[in-house]
């Protein structure tokens, strides 16, 4: 699995500024038919998993759902869409592709 960050390039996002933030990714390699987007908060915590995009199928752990959305393709351009952001959102946002499936995709 191939982690990139590169897109990922918002320093601060401010609560009061913004109800929602859109983090953008593209690994530039149309071989990879996953892509994962994770979540480390800044005290330095293990990567969380948010959820799996499978072309352009997204599957979601279910702590992320109400406010986390996956979209687009895992062969293109990926969004991560964070609604009603709030401070406990504080982390570095990290995606990564990957030719194989490591996880059993999560239940819609």
């Amino acid at each position: 699995m191939n982690l990139f960050n590169s897109c990922l390039k918002i320093r601060h996002v401010t609560a009061k500024h913004l109800a929602y933030a859109k983090l953008f990714c593209r690994h530039g390699d149309n071989n990879y038919q996953y892509l994962y987007w994770y979540q480390q908060k800044s005290n330095g915590g293990s990567l969380e998993l948010i959820g799996i995009l499978n072309y352009g199928i997204a599957s979601h752990k279910d702590k992320f759902k109400p406010r986390f959305n996956i979209t687009g393709n895992a062969k293109e351009d990926a969004f991560l869409l964070i609604s009603r952001i709030s401070v406990e959102d504080t982390a570095v946002y990290f995606c990564a592709a990957s030719l194989h499936s490591y996880t059993v995709p999560f239940n819609h």
